[in-house]
Parts: C-alpha cells; structure tokens; sequence
C-alpha cells in the first residue's frame, strides 16, 4: 500500500457527517503484486494508536497486477499532528488467509 501524500497537510475541507473543522484527505493506493486475485473483506482503522472503527463485507477485489484507490478522511478536535494506519484481510484465490498491516500515515498538524 501507498499513501499519497504521507505526510497529510492540514485543512480545513469539509469532510461528510463530521462537523469538525481540522480535517486531512489522503489515498491509500493498494497494489496487487502477486500472481493471484485477491480480495479483501475487512478494514480496521487506527487513530493515534487506538482503533477507531472496523467495517467488514467490503469485497475489494484487487487482480494481480491491479491497484485499486481509495480515498481515505480524518476530522478532529485537535490541530495537532495525529498518526492513523488502516489494516485490511483478506482472502485470495486459493482462499489463503490474507493480513496486512498498514504503514503509519501523518496528518501534519495545522
């Protein structure tokens, strides 16, 4: 997976359903390098070390050679800089358990 930008810039976007006024955008690019499809079913999302939520049904399905986008958006109270990181698992084509831990993404603070 790669983030872009990592580190996130600060703003002051309005973001759905959050009426907070410090907010970060990023994408999570995930990229398929294996030679077998995969898909992924769950998601858990960290913030500042705490889990934060968990969705499961997702089904991304990712081909090899693939990548698929996702646009991923914070709110606080806070202005400060705040750490966040999304797990995704999975199975692929042979049903193989699939877990991946997320790198550490930045929202710089204001």
């Amino acid at each position: 997976m790669t983030i872009s930008p990592n580190p996130v810039p600060w703003s002051s976007n309005p973001i759905p359903n959050c009426t907070l006024t410090n907010t970060w955008t990023y994408t999570q690019i995930l990229d398929n390098v294996g030679s077998s499809e995969i898909t992924l079913s769950d998601r858990s999302d960290y913030f500042d070390n705490a889990l934060y939520s968990q969705r499961s049904g997702l089904g991304i399905v990712i081909p090899p050679g693939s990548k698929t986008t996702l646009t991923t958006r914070w709110c606080s109270a806070n202005a400060t800089d705040h750490h966040t990181r999304t797990d995704f698992t999975g199975t692929d084509a042979r049903n193989n358990r699939i877990n991946y831990k997320g790198p550490e993404v930045t929202l710089s603070k204001r």
